[in-house]
């Protein structure tokens, strides 16, 4: 009878040994996992507190007009977290280069060496620049799906859905290249329009260079033009003749400042609108324009 109460108590001493190795096994896993995802996260708080410390000098140094290389004279403790420290800030207008370091309070090290080629762009605070670029800076033309083909010399833009398209294009300049954008607006003058009904007008980025004349095929990968399917932005509706319509391509002119060979321009394609007449850069009077607000390159 004891033999047979050993054996029946053999199954059940296994099954506990089994589980208690496992729960064992889990609660060292459990810590070891803890463990890492606590070293994970101090390690990310030493690099965003790395990457805090690059723009905060990057603002101080915009702030004092370029004309100093500003570092930390100590060790920075503005940021929770830890302290920042820099060497060898130097200005190379437009180029801040630097070596800084980033320390949590648990010790975890980020260092960023940026030299020359790497180092953050500076943009002048100081010379916040307005302009409003128009006509003698400019060309345009429009595209029509039947046989008439668009021409430069007239007063309009022709816009027709999925029968005529508008071309733009505004030359930014050399003293714009690598600015700061912080407002790009575009301003067209609707002269007329057989619409009933209202409609749209999509600002779309051009993905091809094209000349003065052009006609809806000829010269384009696609029929009425190589454009940006997505538009920067959209006109709102509906759009009545004799006004004049604004909105907003921030992040369009941005990109043509940054890299001015992408600047070929914008299409404007319209949605539900018969024959509108914007007018061009050949009007006499409320002519296509683009006001920029941006700040300039450090030199």
């Amino acid at each position: 009878m004891r033999r047979q109460r050993g054996m029946v108590l053999l199954p059940v001493t296994l099954a506990l040994a089994i589980v208690g190795t496992l729960a064992y096994a889990m609660t060292r896993d459990g810590a070891m996992s803890a463990s890492a995802v606590d070293a994970q996260y101090d390690t990310d708080r030493a690099r965003y507190l790395a990457e805090a410390g690059v723009n905060l000098l990057k603002w101080r140094n915009e702030q004092s007009s370029c004309n100093s290389a500003q570092g930390f004279s100590s060790p920075f403790t503005g940021l929770e977290g830890g302290t920042i420290s820099s060497s060898s800030v130097t200005n190379k207008k437009p180029i801040l280069a630097m070596t800084l370091t980033a320390t949590t309070d648990r010790g975890t090290v980020n260092k960023v060496v940026l030299d020359e080629k790497t180092g953050v762009v500076l943009h002048d605070l100081s010379k916040k620049t307005e302009i409003t670029i128009s006509a003698q800076n400019g060309s345009d033309g429009f595209i029509r799906a039947d046989p008439l083909t668009g021409n430069t010399t007239l007063a309009y833009l022709e816009t027709t859905d999925d029968k005529a398209h508008g071309l733009i294009k505004f030359d930014l300049g050399p003293d714009r290249t690598g600015a700061m954008v912080t407002e790009a607006t575009l301003r067209l003058y609707l002269g007329s329009v057989q619409s009933t009904q209202a409609g749209a007008l999509g600002v779309h980025r051009m993905l091809r260079a094209w000349p003065f004349l052009m006609n809806w095929t000829n010269g384009w990968t696609n029929p009425g033009g190589d454009f940006a399917p997505l538009p920067s932005n959209l006109y709102a509706t509906p759009l009545a003749a004799g006004t004049a319509y604004t909105t907003r391509i921030d992040g369009l002119v941005q990109d043509w400042t940054t890299l001015p060979p992408t600047n070929l321009g914008l299409l404007l394609k319209p949605a539900g609108l018969v024959a509108a007449r914007f007018n061009s850069f050949e009007a006499t009077a409320n002519q296509p324009q683009l006001f920029l607000r941006y700040y300039p390159l450090c030199k």
